[in-house]
């Protein structure tokens, strides 16, 4: 199942949204990427105004019209101090008994960083993350990071109990007590006051013509450490296998200033463990790169910690 394509959109809906922009949408370009079987459209309208429109219907995935649900709550209360795009408007509407839901998001003309493999917009996507103020007000309310990952940072307990699965390399098996010790302390050091985007990759961020850095797609915002999103995007940029030193990048940027280097170890740890064991769950209908993508990340995370830990 692909994206939901802008001329699959309800006709009804499209009015409203064109109603939004002040004309009608000549141009419509769905963008790839993601795992989300909704629509993700540019769209133009005949009086030149541009604009980003999400759309999806219940039918077609129950949790992701919530995730789209919460994301425009989020959006909507967002501090301008943070770089992303603007909610222009949050539409609803039920067609032959299907709930559908549109999010008309100011458009960025950018592109994703790291498209050079260099490492070179490295620093900018740091920069960006450290905009994230601390969560109040609305945001406040938002899910604690710290009680997300919990449960999901006892992977190296469950896995020893049960058994590792294939998923995991002998030589990590060989340091999962030392994986397995370091991962219990890891919800609690993602605790914190800050506003958390918790899902920072490259395809959820964008560059534009003036090397700014726009964080885009905020359905699982939290509340958490303010240093969790940056880690997590530089090791997005190992996944992904840009030439960066992101040590260079730990023990230099101004957003990782009084991070232990035991707090980091145990969420690389805990992050290693939660996605060797979601990667060994069967696909998920509709998501069939899924798995592989998590074992990469996996395995991004332990050899990194395994890299610090030799030294």
């Amino acid at each position: 199942m692909g994206r939901t394509t802008w001329s699959e959109v309800p006709a009804g809906l499209r009015d409203r949204i064109e109603a939004v922009l002040g004309s009608v949408v000549t141009h419509a370009e769905s963008q790839a990427g993601g795992y989300s079987p909704g629509g993700a459209d540019r769209v133009v309208t005949d009086a030149g105004r541009r604009a980003f429109v999400k759309t999806l219907s219940r039918s077609r995935n129950p949790d992701g019209f919530g995730m789209h649900e919460r994301e425009a709550e989020v959006m909507a209360h967002l501090p301008d101090s943070v770089q992303a795009p603007r909610l222009i408007d949050t539409l609803r509407e039920t067609v032959d008994g299907d709930d559908w839901i549109a999010l008309v998001i100011e458009d960025v003309d950018g592109r994703h960083p790291g498209t050079a493999g260099d490492g070179s917009d490295v620093r900018a996507v740091l920069d960006a993350l450290d905009t994230l103020p601390p969560a109040t007000g609305t945001l406040a309310g938002l899910p604690r990071v710290a009680d997300d990952l919990a449960e999901e940072f006892g992977a190296w307990d469950r896995m020893a109990a049960d058994g590792f699965p294939d998923v995991v390399p002998a030589y990590v098996v060989d340091a999962a007590p030392a994986f397995a010790e370091a991962a219990r302390g890891a919800a609690s050091v993602t605790d914190g006051d800050s506003l958390a985007h918790v899902d920072c990759r490259a395809d959820n961020l964008l560059v534009d013509a003036d090397g700014t850095v726009w964080v885009i797609d905020w359905p699982w915002a939290s509340v958490g450490a303010h240093w969790l999103d940056p880690l997590t995007y530089l090791l997005d940029v190992l996944v992904r296998g840009e030439d960066a030193d992101v040590e260079h990048h730990l023990a230099t940027h101004r957003v990782f200033t009084g991070v232990p280097a035991t707090s980091v170890d145990a969420v690389l740890a805990g992050l290693a463990g939660t996605f060797f064991e979601k990667a060994s769950r069967p696909p998920i209908p509709h998501m069939p790169t899924l798995r592989d993508f998590q074992r990469d990340e996996a395995l991004a995370a332990a050899d990194w910690l395994l890299r610090r830990w030799q030294g």
